[in-house]
Formats: structure tokens, C-alpha cells, sequence
């Protein structure tokens, strides 16, 4: 019995993991909006699949969905703040609504989980799971973005395009913990895998609506938004999307396209952004252990009267 649920996980693991290698390499054939339809529907045609699908806990509840649409309106109202509000003619206005659309969406769902729901960080992607099946995905995955992006490509000097790498690491972790470990996992908790990735990638799309982005480039970030999350659905950790996957996209688009000019100095504004998401991740670490200290004892206790 065990040996048939292992053989199952596995074979789940290379038919999704093909697919998702499969859907990367469509970014160079599958233009603009058209991408979000190829893998949608292909994606779709698998789940057809027998025992294409793993069992998902429905343990999803109102307050889960409240939180969501909460942090959600939070979270692309500050970007819209910053990037349409504020834009490049008001710096300090820029950085500090986009740094505080990032805080919120990690610092957020972090105290939900640890301090409301009274969960443990894993439930959030924070974790390290099956290592060897994680990092081996990890490293495939990146290394075909890598190829259809980096690979030859003539970078900048360093000083346009070290504090763009420095970005994309902090907002990969945003993305990861937000999109990925809150608002996927609470989702297919409530709505099973096909409704909770569909949802979540619908508004991993539209969240881009705050950096000003037209109908064509949010379509394919949805399509983008399914790759993410069905690559993320192998493992449930967020190490097989950072720090390699994601912000690799992320970086050459941002180097590619020429529009982000960021000075040296905004890299210090990153890091401490990045200290304040670790701060935060380490005090709800030290909050479920001494949680989980206390209520031992007392378990304990009244099972041994």
C-alpha cells in the first residue's frame, strides 16, 4: 500500500513536472495573451489524467477568504500607489508603498497563520519538505528559465543591473509567501487543487494591474501565475520557486526591458525590507515553539491524571 502511494506521488511528480518544463519553454512560441490559453487548456486536458490530481485537506474557512480579499486589496492598492500614484517623479513616495505592498504580504499572512489560525510556518510553503525532490526541481526548473533567458545574454554593468538581481530576490520572496504559500494554499483548502490554482493564478495576474500593466501583459501573467503555481503544488515548499525560478524571470524582465533605473543606494532599502520579513519569520518561529512547549505539558497532563 505504501509502495503504491509512493509509485503514485512519483509518477504525479514527473507527469506535472514534464508539463511545467513543457509550459517554460512555450514563453519563447506562445505570444502575449495566448500563452495563459495554452496552458490553461493543457493543463486542464491532464487533469483528466487518472490520479492526475492529489488529495487536498478542505480545511478552508471564511475567515481564510476574508483575510485573502483583505491583504489582497491592501497589497495591489499600495502597488498602484506607488507605481501609478507616485511613480518615478516621487521616489521616497515609490519606494515606501512598494516596500509597505511587500511587508504586507509577508508579514501578513505570516501573522495570520502563526498568531490567528495558530498553524506552523510549513503551512505557508516555509519549509523544506522532500529536500532531494525539491532541489532537483529547483534546479530544473531554473535552469530552463535560465537558458531561455540568461544564457548568452550580454548583461550591463554591474551598476545596472546588481540592486535590479537585489530586487528580484525580495520581491521573489513576497510572491512566493503571498501568492504561493498563503493565498494558494488557503484557496485549495477551500476549493480543491483545479479551483484553488485557477483563483490563485487569476489574481496573481491581475495584482500586476498595480504596476500599471495593460490587458495582454496580465493574461499572460496569469498563464505565468499557473506555471508558478503548479510547480510549487509538487512540493509545497517555497525553495522550488526561491531563490531561483521566480526571480530569475523577474530580473531579465527588468533588465530586458530598460525601464527600472535603480541606484545603488536602493539596495540598502531592500536588504532592510528583507530583515524585517526575516525578524518577522524568526519571532513566529519562536512563537509556535514555545506554543507548542507549553501545550505539551499540559497534553500531557490530562492524559495522565
Amino acid at each position: 500500500m505504501l509502495t503504491s502511494r509512493w509509485s503514485e506521488r512519483t509518477a504525479r511528480t514527473v507527469l506535472w513536472s514534464s508539463w511545467i518544463v513543457a509550459a517554460l519553454l512555450m514563453l519563447d512560441v506562445a505570444p502575449g495573451a495566448w500563452y495563459v490559453l495554452v496552458v490553461a487548456v493543457s493543463a486542464l486536458l491532464l487533469c483528466l489524467v487518472p490520479h492526475a490530481l492529489p488529495e487536498v485537506s478542505r480545511t478552508g474557512s471564511r475567515a481564510d477568504l476574508l483575510a485573502i480579499a483583505i491583504m489582497y486589496v491592501g497589497v495591489v492598492g499600495l502597488m498602484r500607489l506607488a507605481f501609478v500614484g507616485f511613480t518615478t517623479d516621487h521616489v521616497a513616495g515609490l519606494f515606501l508603498s512598494f516596500a509597505a505592498a511587500l511587508l504586507l504580504g509577508v508579514v501578513g499572512p505570516i501573522y495570520f497563520t502563526v498568531w490567528r489560525r495558530r498553524a506552523d510556518l510549513s503551512d505557508l510553503g516555509l519549509r523544506l519538505g522532500d529536500w532531494r525532490t525539491t532541489g532537483l526541481l529547483a534546479l530544473v526548473f531554473a535552469g530552463v528559465q535560465f537558458a531561455l533567458t540568461l544564457w548568452g545574454y550580454d548583461l550591463p554593468a554591474p551598476v545596472d543591473w546588481v540592486p535590479l538581481l537585489v530586487m528580484a530576490l525580495v520581491v521573489g520572496v513576497f510572491e512566493t509567501i503571498f501568492f504561493r504559500g498563503f493565498i494558494q494554499n488557503r484557496l485549495e483548502a477551500a476549493y480543491g487543487p483545479v479551483g484553488g490554482i485557477g483563483v490563485a493564478s487569476v489574481l496573481y495576474g491581475l495584482y500586476h494591474v498595480g504596476y500599471g500593466m495593460g490587458g495582454s501583459e496580465l493574461l499572460f501573467l496569469t498563464g505565468l501565475g499557473i506555471v508558478y503555481a503548479v510547480a510549487f503544488a509538487q512540493t509545497r515548499s517555497a525553495l522550488v520557486l526561491w531563490p531561483l525560478l521566480t526571480p530569475l524571470g523577474s530580473f531579465f524582465n527588468a533588465v530586458d526591458s530598460g525601464d527600472i533605473d535603480l541606484p545603488w543606494a536602493s539596495i540598502a532599502g531592500f536588504v532592510d525590507v528583507l530583515a524585517v520579513m526575516v525578524l518577522t519569520g524568526w519571532l513566529a518561529r519562536r512563537h509556535v515553539r514555545k506554543t507548542h512547549a507549553t501545550e505539551v505539558p499540559v497534553q500531557q497532563a490530562l492524559s495522565h491524571p
